[in-house]
């Protein structure tokens, strides 16, 4: 007993010696941008070794993915996107405006998390590295989507004459980092505006199917 609590203890402390660095590092590649943000930087600010750092995540291109994912996902446990909660819940409701509600909140809450750090991905971009975890994640989110436009297929949510892939290009497009970022940075939007917004326009888009874009995407 006294070995497994022992063996717990270090878990635990390794996993919030992870968050403090994920944390420290999320706020550093904001502020100051990915290149200019060294590994001791990121060490000094959550208060551990350097070695540390590097022991946890190998090297800086690796700690930014791992900034992205918790980001992404809200918090630092290994459960995939289409295993979250709120995505078994879209799997069950029952109610077409509901479950596009419920898409738009999460989806937008996300976009709103991860917009900042997405600024500083997309200004370091040259570095063959990190275009290619930028690339990457954009590969995974398209995924993720037409799995998620899948489920409400499967539902009976998507208005009749509604292509599959038209809603995904509509859904990936609509409610992204870069829209989100345009909307409530240039525009001056708030996040509330733009998740009402986003609403609004993918009800009429995947569950109405009346919009001209729509229309014109079936000609």
């Amino acid at each position: 007993m006294a070995k497994q609590l022992r063996v717990d203890g270090r878990t635990e402390r390794s996993r919030r010696t992870r968050a403090r660095v994920v944390d420290a590092a999320g706020r550093l590649f904001v502020e100051n941008g990915y290149v200019a943000t060294t590994v001791e930087d990121v060490s000094v600010a959550a208060g551990v070794a350097v070695q540390t750092v590097y022991y946890l995540f190998g090297n800086k291109v690796s700690l930014l993915g791992a900034v992205l994912d918790a980001s992404i996902a809200g918090d630092l446990e290994p459960v995939p996107v289409l295993e979250r909660a709120w995505v078994d819940a879209l799997r069950h409701e029952a109610d077409p405006a509901i479950a596009v509600r419920r898409l738009v909140a999460e989806s937008a809450a996300t976009v709103a998390r991860v917009s900042s750090l997405y600024k500083a991905l997309r200004q370091a971009s040259a570095d063959p590295d990190v275009g290619a975890l930028l690339a990457e994640n954009h590969r995974r989110r398209r995924v993720v989507h037409e799995a998620i436009v899948a489920i409400l297929q499967q539902s009976g949510h998507l208005g009749a004459g509604v292509e599959f892939e038209t809603a995904v290009d509509v859904y990936y497009s609509i409610v992204s980092e870069e829209v989100f970022e345009l909307f409530t940075g240039q525009c001056g939007w708030s996040a509330d505006r733009f998740r009402e917004w986003a609403t609004d326009l993918l009800l009429r888009e995947l569950v109405t199917g009346a919009s001209p874009a729509s229309s014109a995407a079936r000609r």
